[in-house]
């Protein structure tokens, strides 16, 4: 989302707690930065103009209300939509403040527990009388004090557990809350929230919760203080069955480890349908579908009754970039692939599903089909001609006789027949058609590689050690060419080769050392 360089100094005032931005009420990127500036500054939150808008914005005097409760001030007033959802960062209150917030308004007593996990207030949290609640557990956990290991010890000897606190939706559900409920890694933690990227000169929202309202927005760039590094007990949950209640670990990595593989029980577990996915979430998604039948079929039903996992996706994604149309797309090639054309053999192709490129890997379709493809859906001819050189269709390639195209060439190119590369040189120069005019910026090129999961790195960011098999992060920053989207998909190598690191093999890089003497 691009901002003006004005509202970007704007934004940066308002964080800093300096003055309030012109138009809060049309920009989310305005708006945020001025909920992020008051909770952090006390006095920017108690001035006149603050305190002003305050009067009529319910959203705004969360804001301020939070900020009050941690610098160790209860509200005069505050009504149910003026009270905040996170009152533990970006600091955190004195004991007895939570405690007085308590008897004062009592419905918020889960957030005073949370609170109280994060702080390790294990003395106030008895006294609150809450139910053994997952989110509380897994702040509790990620503390890092005596007292939030206290709360810990006390609600997982619990015989029943609780999911009253939903991140996702900021709600707390004292009703009727979901039980039983585990432990499986959804709790935004203290911990993840103190990293932050510079924003709003390049603003994106993340696929996190917002339990702060401020979109994680900041004016620099903040390190988290949750470590990428996945340790030795985080790799085998790559490889174990997963425990009723999950222990610390990076969940995105197993999440998206899951969908590459396309291991639906272990994806549905582990991933949450209320959030937007990332990037690379998508491309490992994408993978799994090309590489599994059953994948395919669930996304299908998934978006076919369009739950509230496609809702979110449809909802929260980028339309340039949109995950759902990338699936869609893996879905109509998987079927493809093994030869299944139903989806196109009676009306043609359908108009709500966008056409997939790369339809002959990692399997290879027959004749029949990729013959039937070309005479129901003529637009998809290139991509039929492409599928029969790979596949040395002579038959078919005759018959369909494509139009010369660089693209065609590429394939051609990279087949062991020559009789492609020959045959489109030969109508090239007939037509005047030139074969040099590619772009590697093509979204289509990279999925020309013959070798489409090579066992070599591409170090797509620049800077990184490829015999660097030990890292492991969050970002997955490593990449591997692919047809998955503009050619590039995630790289697991990295996780396939930790996985060993406990058998007590040799290190990596001194075998390839040695081999190489």
């Amino acid at each position: 989302m691009y901002v003006e360089p004005s509202t970007v100094d704007e934004c940066c005032a308002a964080i800093r707690g300096e003055r309030i931005p012109q138009d809060i009420n049309n920009s989310i990127v305005t708006r945020s930065s001025l909920i992020r500036g008051i909770r952090l500054h006390f006095g920017f939150a108690t001035s006149d103009e603050v305190t002003k808008l305050c009067h009529h914005d319910a959203q705004l005097a969360r804001a301020r209300n939070a900020r009050l409760i941690m610098s160790g001030e209860i509200p005069d007033t505050m009504t149910p939509e003026q009270q905040p959802y996170c009152i533990w960062h970006p600091q955190l209150a004195p004991e007895q403040t939570y405690r007085n917030l308590f008897q004062r308004h009592p419905e918020m007593r889960y957030q005073v527990g949370r609170a109280c996990a994060a702080a390790g207030y294990n003395v106030l949290y008895q006294e609150l009388d809450l139910l053994p609640d997952t989110a509380i557990a897994e702040e509790a956990r990620e503390s890092q004090t005596a007292g939030g290991q206290l709360i810990y010890d006390s609600l997982m000897s619990s015989p029943h557990r609780y999911s009253v606190i939903d991140d996702d939706d900021l709600t707390i559900q004292m009703g009727n809350p979901l039980s039983p409920a585990y432990l499986n890694g959804d709790t935004l933690v203290r911990l993840q929230l103190f990293g932050r990227y510079i924003s709003p000169a390049r603003f994106a929202k993340l696929p996190i919760p917002d339990i702060e309202e401020d979109m994680h927005i900041n004016d620099k760039h903040s390190p988290t203080e949750w470590d990428p590094k996945l340790y030795e007990e985080e790799k085998k949950l790559l490889y174990q069955p997963l425990p009723l209640d999950l222990p610390t670990v990076k969940k995105n990595t197993l999440t998206c480890f899951a969908a590459f593989e396309g291991n639906i029980d272990r994806y549905v577990r582990l991933s949450n349908p209320k959030r937007d996915m990332g990037h690379v979430h998508a491309l490992a998604i994408v993978r799994g579908i090309y590489h599994n039948t059953m994948s395919a079929r669930w996304w299908a039903e998934e978006i076919a009754q369009n739950t509230p996992r496609v809702q979110a996706i449809v909802s929260k994604s980028d339309p340039l970039h949109s995950p759902l149309s990338m699936i869609k797309m893996a879905i109509s090639a998987r079927r493809i692939l093994i030869n299944d054309p139903r989806e196109f053999a009676e009306h043609g192709w359908p108009t709500d599903v966008p056409e997939p490129y790369h339809i002959w890997w990692p399997l290879r379709p027959n004749k029949d089909t990729l013959e039937l493809l070309a005479k129901k859906v003529p637009s998809m001819t290139e991509q039929v001609a492409v599928a029969a050189i790979y596949c040395d269709e002579q038959l078919l390639y005759r018959m369909l006789n494509p139009k010369p195209h660089w693209r065609l060439y590429l394939a051609a190119q990279q087949s062991h027949n020559t009789f492609y590369a020959k045959d489109l040189e030969k109508r090239a120069a007939e037509q005047g058609i030139s074969l040099d005019d590619g772009t590697s910026m093509d979204p289509d090129c990279k999925a020309l590689t013959l070798d489409m999961e090579p066992s070599c790195s591409h170090d797509f960011y620049g800077g990184c050690d490829v015999t660097d098999y030990n890292y492991f992060g969050e970002g997955l920053h490593w990449m591997r060419e692919g047809p998955y989207w503009a050619g590039f998909g995630p790289d697991f190598r990295t996780a396939e080769f930790g996985v060993w690191d406990s058998m007590g093999l040799a290190d990596l890089e001194v075998v390839w050392a040695s081999d190489s003497d």
